[in-house]
């Protein structure tokens, strides 16, 4: 899009459709792309470019487009978003005392910044599965060929949206 200031608002003076695959018009689909594109509005300041932050929403609409399973463009979008945003969850020491984290489950705590280790965690506390824990590793060290290989089950896709999108709600 091409832009002119106007005195209130912008106006818009040209727009052009990049070549490329498109997001299909399908109820789940186009809600992830709203969650993609409303996260990447948020954490934009205005009139500040942020190229990162666009490159990886540009990047989740397509996987959003050609994957079979949108859940996956998105959580990995949040996932990498996090980690431009500086707000990457300790995942491989106690995000309370820096010990390392014995194998396991281990509860996440978004206001602690990541997974506790036994002597940290507190009973009520839900305990996120070790292929949860694989999985957001693997997320946040940015392997993005390893991530498409993975098969993912519903219910660990499920575990690592919700503990991308605590991060996330945590602090914006």
């Amino acid at each position: 899009m091409q832009l002119a200031r106007g005195r209130n608002l912008d106006v818009i003076t040209e727009a052009v459709r990049p070549p490329g695959p498109r997001v299909a018009a399908e109820v789940e689909r186009t809600a992830y792309a709203g969650l993609v594109a409303e996260l990447a509005d948020r954490v934009c300041e205005e009139r500040h470019p942020a190229a990162e932050v666009f490159e990886l929403a540009a990047g989740a609409l397509d996987d959003l487009a050609g994957e079979d399973d949108p859940r996956r463009g998105s959580a990995w979008f949040c996932a990498r978003a996090l980690e431009v945003l500086g707000y990457t969850p300790q995942l491989r020491l106690c995000a309370s005392c820096q010990k390392p984290l014995a194998p396991g489950p281990a509860p996440f705590v978004a206001a602690a910044g990541g997974l506790l280790c036994a002597d940290c965690e507190h009973l009520e506390m839900t305990a996120v599965s070790v292929q949860g824990i694989k999985v957001l590793r693997v997320m946040v060290e940015g392997d993005r060929a390893l991530f498409l290989r993975l098969r993912l089950e519903g219910d660990i896709l499920a575990e690592v949206e919700g503990v991308l999108e605590s991060q996330l709600e945590y602090h914006l």
